[in-house]
């Protein structure tokens, strides 16, 4: 045989269509074995709970593989056809399967096979859906097996949400979801699922504060942040730190509020007595921060146009010394703020310009996933 780079493509595209084929015949032949064994039921026999279990076993293939062979030899049983297409090799075995998946009883196969062949294989899998019938009792049980279920870890520092919702309230929540995501910066480039993570955030931000966190002086919740003395001061608030309700948090979290936000702090001694009530207060005056967020008119960060939950932070943090005052002060939005500052562990380059800050990345690199 000739060195495969010495074909031509049109060769080495006409190799693998003939391979293909090959397939194709080899796994009706297959299917057509295997509607004998299921009517005799061999997997009973050798001690497998299903045909496809005896299947994987068997033939060494994976267990998604043989549901597809097993599932498609007993549906092409009465499609004719299908089956003459499929032992020819003129169709690859996933057209095969999906066809044979999206007929319906007593469907004519020849007119299946000519509406089937007009859709790519992974357009065949919106036919299906199409044609898959909704009872009244499918969509009961839908609505009636709704749920969020939210788990906190042990010390409630991460929580796990998983949900199951009816079609209608499932296409809702995603829609909303895209919409906020849509509206957030990508600069990090991170995958869907998390921003969606940042966008159910903002949504719950917005409903606790009643307002869509477009004006400058939207309200931000409050906070009531506890402080056990003892463990935090030698441990740079890594330990004995805690919110109202009980989710403990770390260094990055407590910098988050300090920075920003209508907070109470209570902190207690070794005895759990009071160390000091603090009053209800911005920790950056409201004054000062009004004048910062007109100053900059907007977020800092270089290339950023969001207006959302506008809030000053500390360019040199309080934690490290920096003052709060305005010189030392960026208005930021919520995004860069909360996502990447204190989220991912970014800085803003102090010697940036005032308008088009730059954020550097993390000293000790991102946190690990």
């Amino acid at each position: 045989m000739r060195e495969v780079s010495e074909f031509t493509t049109d060769a080495i595209e006409q190799q693998l269509l003939e391979i293909e084929a090959v397939i194709a015949r080899g796994r009706a032949a297959q299917m057509t074995l295997l509607g004998e064994v299921d009517r005799r039921q061999v997997h009973t026999a050798d001690g497998c709970r299903t045909l496809a279990e005896w299947v994987t076993a068997r033939l060494d293939v994976h267990s998604d593989t043989a549901r597809k062979l097993v599932s498609t030899a007993r549906r092409l049983e009465t499609l004719p056809n299908v089956t003459a297409a499929a032992g020819g090799g003129a169709v690859s075995f996933d057209r095969v399967w999906a066809t044979a998946k999206a007929a319906t009883p007593g469907e004519d196969d020849a007119t299946l096979i000519a509406e089937c062949w007009r859709y790519g294989v992974d357009g065949l899998a919106r036919l299906h859906a199409r044609r898959h019938r909704i009872s009244r009792g499918d969509e009961r049980r839908a609505f009636r097996d709704r749920y969020v279920y939210a788990q906190p870890n042990l010390d409630q520092s991460s929580w796990r949400v998983n949900a199951t919702l009816s079609g209608m309230a499932g296409r809702s929540f995603v829609d909303a979801l895209d919409a906020k995501v849509d509206e957030l910066p990508n600069d990090l480039r991170e995958a869907r699922s998390t921003r969606y993570a940042d966008a159910l955030w903002q949504m719950s931000l917005d409903s606790l504060a009643g307002s869509d966190g477009a004006t400058i002086e939207a309200r931000t919740p409050l906070l009531s942040v506890f402080m056990d003395a003892t463990d935090a001061a030698p441990t740079g608030g890594e330990a004995g730190v805690w919110i109202d309700g009980g989710p403990r948090v770390g260094a990055d979290t407590l910098e988050a509020i300090l920075c920003d936000g209508s907070i109470e702090v209570t902190a207690r001694t070794q005895s759990g007595a009071p160390l000091d009530m603090g009053r209800r207060t911005r920790v950056i005056p409201p004054r000062l921060r009004r004048f910062v967020l007109a100053r900059d008119d907007g977020c800092t960060i270089a290339g950023c146009t969001s207006r959302y939950r506008l809030q000053a932070h500390h360019i040199i943090p309080w934690s490290e010394g920096g003052v709060t005052d305005a010189e030392n002060l960026a208005t930021v939005c919520w995004f860069h703020h909360h996502v990447v500052i204190h989220g991912r562990g970014f800085r803003i380059d102090s010697g940036s310009p005032p308008r088009r800050r730059r954020l550097l990345p993390p000293i000790h690199g991102p946190p690990s996933s």
